[in-house]
């Protein structure tokens, strides 16, 4: 019965996975949707002389562009990384510090179990509890120490802004994530060296949405816990999981091996709710010997500043909600990029594209940011001088009239806050690919 199912989900799963890639595929070809800034645009691209366009999906794009995967050698690399817009960024030639260059999965363990295997085949976890972690909670994800303290999680006193708003988008089933573990030996003992992680923003699959059955069976209610793929998770032909990492178990405790990038939707800020793109993420968390629950988890990345200059700041604002960290109150159209470089730091610690970290100012004062400033060269951890202006060059805004836009310029704003978040998972059933 269960292979008969799989054949009938994989069967439906190609069908309409080869729909979205053929949407992709248009995306990038030309017919692009009109725009006059990034922010008219859907998630995953950005506004390009009048069009949004679309450059990349996931960092292998822009260092092995597909265009070329016939003569190789006369091609260049666009750039080290794909940002939040599906634009490339960073140069694949520069000198990196602090461990910020992936390492290839080949270098770490080998032939990975189920890194090939269709979505929707491995073990499924639908994330059922999530929060922003406390302080001095995360993994080292750029490879630096400060005062013998190795875990990054910058932005944790977000948590206390928003937790409960992230709760509540969990329960009424407007932020989503899905988890497959494929590859597993079986019957699961505990312990496995190699097998894959995957990672998909996802869609209650009941139609009408049914949120009181994604984490359990109701009483009276004969489905529980099944979700779709949302399409701009998976890639392909063959359809698969944009978000893949090589993992491994020990003892029950998986972990990923490499960093990856995670797009999902997270009910931060006000509504309508974006996709935030997560750079560098790792995960670790336990799974119980029924496979059935995946407790202690925690996911930890960077968060660039670009991604949270495009999500309103509900917080400390005049009408707003009250909080004991509002120091200052912000204008109503501030963004969490004003909120972030104001109350904890105008300068993040990941630095994403290898040129020295990038920072925001505020030069007058009235909590919103106006002056942008470039990495000053590779390895520098400073941006300003004492005088508060740029060590290095200046980033231009993308509209001369609302200096802020600054920040919109994503193409030379790359770097980013460590952020981690803790999670649990229960079992889940992936039923296909559907918006």
């Amino acid at each position: 019965m269960r292979a008969a199912l799989n054949a009938r989900y994989i069967l439906g799963l190609v069908l309409t996975a080869l729909a979205s890639v053929s949407a992709s595929a248009m995306l990038m070809s030309g017919c692009q949707t009109r725009c006059t800034k990034t922010t008219d645009c859907g998630s995953g691209s950005y506004c390009l002389a009048g069009r949004c366009e679309t450059q990349c999906f996931v960092d292998e794009d822009c260092r092995s562009p597909p265009e070329c995967s016939s003569n190789p050698s006369a091609c260049q690399p666009l750039g080290f990384r794909c940002n939040s817009i599906g634009l490339c960024v960073g140069q694949l030639d520069v000198d990196r510090e602090g461990g910020t260059r992936d390492v290839p999965t080949s270098d770490l363990i080998g032939p990975v179990e189920g890194w090939d295997d269709p979505p929707g085949t491995g073990h499924a976890f639908i994330v059922n509890e999530i929060g922003i972690a406390g302080r001095n909670t995360g993994f080292n994800i750029d490879g630096l120490c400060q005062n013998d303290v190795c875990q990054d999680n910058m932005l944790w006193q977000l948590g206390e802004f928003g937790n409960e708003q992230i709760k509540q988008g969990i329960l009424g089933g407007e932020s989503l994530l899905l988890l497959e573990v494929a590859g597993l030996d079986e019957p699961y003992k505990g312990n496995d060296g190699r097998l894959t992680l995957k990672i998909y923003s996802a869609r209650d699959a009941d139609d009408p949405y049914y949120p009181s059955n994604n984490f359990s069976r109701p009483e009276g209610s004969d489905t529980c816990c099944e979700f779709k793929i949302v399409p701009l998770s998976i890639s392909g032909p063959p359809p698969q999981a944009r978000a893949r990492a090589p993992a491994r178990v020990t003892r029950a405790q998986l972990e990923s091996l490499a960093p990856v990038p995670v797009t999902f939707t997270l009910t931060f800020g006000d509504p309508p709710y974006p996709e935030i793109r997560v750079e560098r993420v790792f995960f670790r968390g336990r799974i119980n010997p029924s496979l059935t629950e995946f407790t202690e988890g925690l996911l930890g990345g960077a968060l660039p500043m670009t991604v949270l200059s495009h999500i309103n700041n509900p917080y400390c604002r005049n009408n707003g909600p009250a909080n004991a960290l509002c120091k200052k109150t912000f204008v109503d159209d501030s963004t969490l990029l004003d909120l972030v470089s104001t109350l904890l730091s105008d300068t993040p610690d990941v630095d994403l594209d290898g040129d020295g970290l990038e920072c925001v100012l505020d030069t007058d004062g009235d909590s919103r940011i106006d002056t942008c400033c470039d990495g000053a060269g590779s390895g520098s951890r400073t941006c300003k001088n004492a005088e508060g202006t740029c060590n290095g060059p200046t980033i231009p805004p993308t509209d001369p009239s609302r200096p802020w836009t600054c920040a919109f310029n994503a193409a030379r704003l790359t770097d980013g806050y460590s952020v981690a978040i803790s999670f649990s998972a229960v079992r889940a059933s992936i039923v296909g690919v559907g918006q």
